[in-house]
């Protein structure tokens, strides 16, 4: 008995070791990407030491200067985060008994094997399983067969966790499955390449990270390849600090410092963020120059806006986060503004959302679409601009199945 209560106290402690230790070892490679690009940005005017210089070149290297203090004022955050993510605990909890003797039946008939099952319990008391398995003979299953297997006998709607390999044979292997989130989400996307151009000056991307999907946009100053180039960089390193558990408000306030210091406005692209937290329907909008955006729900549209100025020049009174509450069915949409600035009116906005609110029963690749057509139209079939449609549905997921 004391060996088994040995083994248990061993396997737990390298389990929340490796737990931390991936977290950390996330955190800690983040931060020396964004290190290493801000390396390489340029450091902005430097003294010239005549005593002679005008107001433009002092006010530049005083916002250099602030430019760079933020930037160390959001490194010392990160460390805190690594600090916090280091200390973070992991209760792990030894199924056990009737329960497990049940599962491991229930599995042995399906052909699984089981040696071991966890349930273990992390920040936001979010419940995971835990399970060490193989298959009989030369057989394999799925995951996906195993998350239902899994769903039905603890009466839990499970999902396996990313880090988990598609089929399971007869090699013992871990396994982790997650709570599904209340919620599941679908996007779709629509562009179109402003004319005399072979190259999106847009970029966006559809960051799925835990039980959320952020919807990122940035557009990038002009057109052609030097646009492309500018957001498609926001993107990815939007990517890479929201990866490392920072948050999207204070993305926009690294990146707003970092190309900052850069000194190169004609390169200063805009920055749209939503959040959608699947477990709560929650939603978090954060713009730095971008458009507004929609959330449409039935007939009744709602406009998001900003006066947030571009990255590089957005003012800290206006990195704030607007957060909604999201319902069944709801759609978020947002637009680059090549969408709204070009059609007739001198209110390109309003009539998007009326449009939008004329749409009904439609998925969000058909959302996207037809919002695409409708300006495009408006315009007469002139591009004058980049054009990116972003759409999100939200939706209910189905109760927990029934057992048999």
């Amino acid at each position: 008995m004391k060996n088994k209560v040995l083994e248990y106290d061993a396997m737990q402690s390298a389990y929340l070791l490796e737990y931390d230790r991936r977290r950390i070892l996330n955190c800690a490679d983040t931060f020396e990407n964004l290190a290493s690009v801000f390396a390489q940005m340029g450091g902005g005017a430097e003294e010239s030491g005549d005593g002679e210089e005008d107001r433009e070149a002092a006010w530049n290297r005083k916002r250099t200067k602030e430019n760079r203090k933020n930037y160390v004022s959001y490194m010392r955050q990160m460390a805190g985060l690594m600090q916090a993510v280091a200390g973070t605990s992991v209760q792990m909890i030894r199924l056990g008994g009737r329960k497990e003797k049940q599962i491991t039946r229930a599995l042995l008939g399906e052909g699984i094997l089981v040696q071991d099952i966890f349930l273990l319990r992390g920040q936001e008391d979010k419940l995971e399983v835990s399970v060490s398995l193989c298959t009989r003979k030369d057989t394999s299953v799925t995951i996906e067969e195993i998350a239902g297997y899994l769903s039905v006998l603890l009466d839990v709607r499970l999902v396996p966790e990313k880090r988990n390999p598609y089929f399971v044979g007869k090699d013992l292997v871990n396994l982790y499955f997650e709570e599904e989130p209340a919620f599941c989400c679908l996007s779709a996307a629509a562009t179109a390449i402003k004319e005399n151009e072979t190259v999106l000056g847009d970029c966006h991307s559809f960051f799925e990270q835990d039980d959320a999907v952020t919807m990122i946009l940035s557009d990038g100053v002009g057109s052609g390849e030097v646009a492309a180039r500018d957001a498609a960089r926001i993107v990815d390193l939007t990517e890479q600090i929201l990866d490392a558990g920072l948050g999207e408000q204070l993305a926009a306030q690294i990146l707003n410092g970092m190309i900052g210091t850069e000194g190169e406005e004609a390169h200063m692209a805009t920055l749209d963020i939503c959040r959608i937290d699947l477990k709560n329907g929650e939603c978090a909008f954060v713009k730095a120059g971008a458009a507004s955006a929609f959330i449409k729900r039935g007939d009744l549209v709602e406009k998001i806006s900003s006066d947030a100025l571009p990255l590089g020049l957005m003012d800290r009174e206006n990195e704030r986060e607007t957060v909604r509450q999201l319902q069944d069915g709801d759609m978020v949409i947002l637009v680059s503004d090549g969408v709204v600035q070009d059609l007739p009116g001198g209110d390109g906005e309003y009539l998007l959302e009326q449009q939008i609110g004329k749409l009904s029963g439609t998925s969000p690749v058909d959302m996207a679409n037809l919002l695409l057509r409708f300006a495009i139209g408006q315009c007469k079939g002139k591009i004058r601009d980049d054009m990116t449609v972003l759409v999100a549905g939200l939706w209910e997921n189905e109760e927990t199945p029934d057992m048999g």
